[in-house]
């Protein structure tokens, strides 16, 4: 039986374990920010709000697990801290959380990401399917485990958890839509990624063009990832192909890497 919970739902499932309003007041308002683009400001903002949470109950897992998340997007996008200290940080965070609750999902997500970002794939992989035993009916669980994996090289099982996620929450955050893209993508089926980044851009303007411009170039639409591109840069004209390459160091191939930065440079796209 598959069970679809509102976002509300969601939310009181990750963080089941306070009575304190002051906590759950600061959790609420963090996820809110939490929903919206994946900038560096609202990441930032719902940092603050679980910091302070975090006042009130300092014995969360759920808490303590998604600071550590925090900081493992500041050690990937470089927005504060250097990736050496982010990710020091987010490992603290995953441990303190893992102390206070083994079964915690979240918990197990923001461990595998430290250990996606220090290349030990296999076993980012096992924490990952961990957390969606633990948690079977979270979208956000699985869509993070999803994006956990892909990079792993489980392609086809990243495709399955990022749709599970939307059957979960059929009003799913536009950022599941960039997972799924990159699990289509990857998995040969190149149409319904560009269809995915599309989507994506238009719930989070800017956000996924990068990606509808190599998949554009994969399937020979030169004349498409011209008009992509500059799409992207009016946009998000600060985008670079430098800042890009930094992101991507998650990935195990690095031979697609490599095709997708040359896609990049002939789009015409800016080096940085």
């Amino acid at each position: 039986m598959q069970v679809k919970l509102t976002e509300g739902e969601q939310a009181r499932m990750r963080y089941s374990t306070t009575s304190n309003v002051e906590a759950w007041t600061h959790w609420a308002r963090g996820m809110s920010y939490y929903r919206q683009p994946p900038t560096r400001d609202n990441r930032e903002a719902a940092q603050a709000c679980w910091e302070k949470a975090l006042t009130f109950d300092p014995n969360s897992a759920p808490l303590n697990a998604m600071l550590g998340f925090m900081h493992c997007l500041d050690a990937r996008f470089g927005w504060k801290d250097s990736f050496e200290i982010a990710k020091a940080k987010a490992r603290r965070y995953a441990e303190r959380a893992l102390d206070l609750d083994p079964d915690n999902a979240d918990a197990h997500i923001t461990s595998g990401l430290v250990l996606l970002m220090e290349g030990r794939h296999e076993e980012a992989v096992a924490d990952a399917r961990k957390a969606v035993q633990l948690a079977p009916g979270s979208a956000d669980v699985a869509q993070l485990a999803g994006f956990i994996v892909l990079p792993s090289g489980y392609t086809e099982e990243a495709v399955a958890l990022c749709e599970k996620s939307m059957v979960l929450n059929p009003n799913y955050p536009a950022v599941y839509l960039g997972t799924l893209g990159d699990a289509y993508r990857q998995a040969g089926r190149t149409d319904d990624a560009i269809a995915a980044f599309e989507s994506y851009h238009a719930g989070n303007p800017g956000f996924g063009l990068t990606d509808v411009v190599i998949a554009q170039h994969e399937k020979g639409r030169l004349e498409e990832v011209k008009q992509t591109a500059a799409r992207l840069m009016a946009a998000r004209p600060e985008f670079t192909i430098a800042g890009w390459r930094k992101t991507q160091f998650i990935r195990k191939d690095k031979t697609r890497v490599e095709a997708d930065e040359a896609a990049l440079r002939a789009a015409g796209l800016p080096t940085g």
